[in-house]
């Protein structure tokens, strides 16, 4: 869990508070399955009370273990994402949990501490792309035969059969089969 202690800074209006954090996570929950974590999450950052909230701004590093869209090949990816959330809760100023006045979201503040792991998450999430490439020339893999084309060629015929012939070709195919 990241956890920062912000009990002296509840009461300081105006204050601010820096913070830096590493932790060992094995994966990354999304909706469509766990990713790999090959390294720290790294966090740092400030927390500055406004009076009315607490503003959590800074970065988040790691590196994920992704598969290729293409290839299927395993990778890693480095990711480094900003973070910036807001908390409130009774003791920082009344300010209203759910949405702040530009519609972003107001997280609540239970305690203490502020747990930063969701947040933390989330923005791992979000700053993923949305094909995941080991490198951008993949060349993927042959769709007749599987083979991954960037170890090499495959021997699949990739000229393109008139839709006519398709059925004199698959008789060809068949004589030659029966050879």
């Amino acid at each position: 869990m990241v956890k920062i202690g912000v009990s002296d800074l509840k009461a300081r209006p105006g204050g601010e508070l820096e913070f830096k954090a590493q932790e060992k996570w094995s994966y990354l929950a999304t909706a469509t399955g766990n990713i790999p974590i090959v390294a720290p999450v790294r966090v740092g950052g400030t927390v500055t009370n406004t009076g009315k909230i607490l503003l959590v701004k800074g970065q988040v590093a790691t590196t994920l273990e992704l598969t290729c869209d293409r290839c299927l090949e395993k990778f890693r990816y480095s990711v480094v994402a900003s973070l910036e959330e807001e908390y409130a809760g009774a003791a920082v100023g009344q300010a209203a949990v759910g949405e702040n006045e530009e519609g972003g979201e107001v997280r609540p503040l239970e305690g203490d501490f502020i747990d930063l792991k969701p947040a933390v998450e989330e923005a791992l999430i979000l700053a993923l792309p949305m094909k995941w490439l080991c490198r951008e020339s993949c060349r993927g893999l042959c769709a007749s035969c599987g083979q991954n084309l960037n170890e090499g060629q495959c021997q699949c015929d990739t000229r393109p059969v008139d839709p006519r012939l398709a059925a004199l070709e698959e008789l060809l195919r068949k004589r030659e089969g029966e050879n």
